[in-house]
């Protein structure tokens, strides 16, 4: 397949020059050296076509061809183990194993995004996720404490239950509008992401609490009706390069989670708290058992009856 006269396009909505800004453009790159010129990627970073929400229904229905996107839970709940699902894993060896290209949620997923229209390619691993707040609670390790702090969750029900299960008040807000939540006293802080996006709160918070509540993942994915277009010589070497930088961003996940933990402690003061194995292990067993019989009634009993066998964890 020659895609030289319309260039298919690949959206991604972190920064330009972040490290997935570069994963993209040597992705594209590597496509069109492997394919002779055959397929020549044309990539958008910043979210300048949209946000993830809306990049992942285009690329469904195949307006935009290619992305580095998150699932979108909206369309399918079952997408939850994709997108936000507590406790799948505690660190991140674990979800090397879980989410890289032998794990068995690795697999689940791919079936996942293809009920979509959607050929996933390869994990874009963002790293373990966590809080930000004015100051960590006295009891913030332990299993069923009452913090009486208010904070800011992704507006789905997954991050709800988890946060109140960690002992917050749980307040659903849309990521737009959480600086302002913190700033205003709305909210005492957020979850959502790695330390990366507690950067983005330096000046209304103070403290960072690594829970490992869940594995950021973003996925390469290509609509599947191109997908089925592209010759398999040219389909092995975009799943290659996919790959290949999937592995590069792994090796650089915990580095890069590191780095925005001490930039938060050098240049503005943050107190950084980082749990124990011991501790993680006792907050995500708390939480499955109150959060994951919940999940259930999102993805199913037969998705839910996998999980728990492929993870390994009992009801």
């Amino acid at each position: 397949l020659s895609l030289h006269d319309a260039l298919p396009i690949f959206a991604q909505v972190h920064p330009v020059d972040s490290d997935y800004d570069h994963r993209a453009l040597s992705f594209a790159k590597k496509v069109f050296e492997g394919t002779d010129g055959r397929i020549q990627i044309d990539v958008f970073s910043g979210g300048v076509l949209g946000d993830w929400t809306e990049i992942f229904e285009m690329v469904s229905r195949g307006t935009i061809e290619m992305s580095m996107g998150q699932a979108n839970a909206n369309f399918d709940p079952q997408l939850n183990l994709a997108y936000y699902f507590p406790y799948i894993v505690t660190n991140s060896d674990e979800a090397k194993k879980v989410y890289g290209p032998d794990g068995w949620a690795y697999k689940i997923i791919q079936d996942l995004w293809a009920k979509h229209n959607i050929k996933a390619l390869a994990v874009m691993p963002l790293g373990m996720s966590g809080v930000s707040l004015n100051k960590a609670p006295e009891k913030y390790a332990e299993p069923g404490a009452k913090h009486g702090l208010k904070v800011r969750v992704m507006p789905i029900k997954p991050c709800e239950w988890t946060y109140e299960s960690l002992g917050y008040i749980a307040t659903p807000i849309p990521y737009a509008e959480a600086y302002s939540a913190i700033q205003t006293g709305i909210a005492d802080g957020q979850m959502g992401g790695p330390p990366f996006q507690a950067w983005q709160f330096k000046d209304v918070n103070k403290t960072w609490i690594q829970y490992n509540d869940y594995f950021e993942s973003w996925w390469f994915n290509v609509n599947m009706d191109l997908w089925n277009k592209i010759s398999p010589e040219d389909q092995e070497v975009m799943l290659k390069a996919a790959v290949e930088e999937s592995m590069i961003q792994w090796e650089r996940a915990d580095m890069v989670d590191e780095e925005y933990r001490q930039k938060l402690v050098d240049e503005y003061g943050w107190e950084i708290v980082i749990l124990s194995q011991e501790q993680l292990d006792a907050i995500a067993g708390h939480v499955r058992k109150e959060v994951w019989p919940k999940m259930e009634e999102i993805v199913g009993k037969e998705l839910m009856d996998r999980i728990y066998t492929e993870s390994g964890i009992s009801r």
